[in-house]
């Protein structure tokens, strides 16, 4: 079984930065954590190693050079091997061209599945995934909570995903493209003390535009085709606490403000 994992490094909120100017994320030098739908695709990718150990998982992810840190543990923690995909000329690209750029190394690989997850947090529009399926021609699934098994002799996924209403299970033909949400449960193995320092470095590739070969109209901003024209913010207005007592007068207070802001029926 063959294994590709898609995972994004997105930017900590307490250090997230934008350009006005180009209207884009500003990832370079920003505090990176690994985006948790993510997590939970590579955790029960690692997850089926340990069950299968002939499993081989690749870890492919399209970053700057300062997630190296990041990717180095991966592997500490059990992945096979790690391709980052990084050059300048990336910056700014939105879900279409982020899709192609990943679309045409996957391209190049074999592969029995590949793993991701259906949001992230700096984006959230869930579409990489199905862009990514419809470039290669794959079966897609998002939503998934629970992987029930995964059999590459037999060509077949079988998967749960929670809808509104139930709970549905889904056969997908492999290869396929599989969008994990999050699971606090399946949790990403620590390292082991003696591999925290462990050269990796053979087990890392890193790919820039000048191996891919696309065209440079492909990539970033000019490769987008969303264009974000305007960012407002809103401004939190700073209000003084009303501090009332437990008392029938405060009991009062209160339910008139529930009833005022529609919260009660009078």
């Amino acid at each position: 079984m063959r294994i590709l994992c898609l995972l994004k490094w997105v930017p900590d909120v307490d250090q997230l930065r934008y350009d006005r100017e180009r209207n884009i994320l500003i990832r370079e030098n920003a505090r990176l954590m690994l985006n948790p739908e993510d997590a939970t695709a590579m955790a029960t990718a690692l997850g089926l190693k340990r069950d299968a150990p002939d499993t081989y998982i690749e870890a492919v992810s399209m970053a700057p050079r300062g997630a190296m840190p990041h990717l180095e543990d991966l592997v500490r923690r059990g992945i096979d091997h790690v391709t980052l995909i990084s050059d300048p000329r990336h910056a700014g690209s939105d879900t279409w061209a982020t899709s192609r750029v990943l679309a045409r190394y996957l391209g190049t690989r074999d592969f029995d599945c590949v793993f991701c997850g259906t949001h992230t947090l700096d984006g959230g529009t869930g579409q990489v995934p199905a862009q990514l399926a419809e470039v290669l021609g794959l079966p897609l699934m998002v939503g998934i909570c629970a992987l029930v098994k995964l059999i590459s002799q037999e060509g077949q996924a079988v998967v749960d995903v929670e809808g509104e209403t139930a709970m549905m299970r889904f056969s997908i033909a492999l290869p396929a493209v599989l969008g994990f949400q999050y699971s606090p449960e399946r949790k990403l193995p620590y390292i082991q003390y003696e591999d925290l320092n462990r050269d990796v470095s053979s087990r890392i590739t890193v790919l820039g535009n000048d191996k891919l070969g696309m065209d440079e109209s492909e990539l970033g901003l000019k490769g987008s085709l969303t264009q974000v024209r305007r960012l407002e913010v809103d401004a939190l207005e700073a209000k003084d606490p009303v501090l009332l007592r437990v008392d029938q007068d405060g009991i009062d207070k209160v339910y008139h403000w529930l009833e005022q802001k529609g919260f009660l029926q009078p």
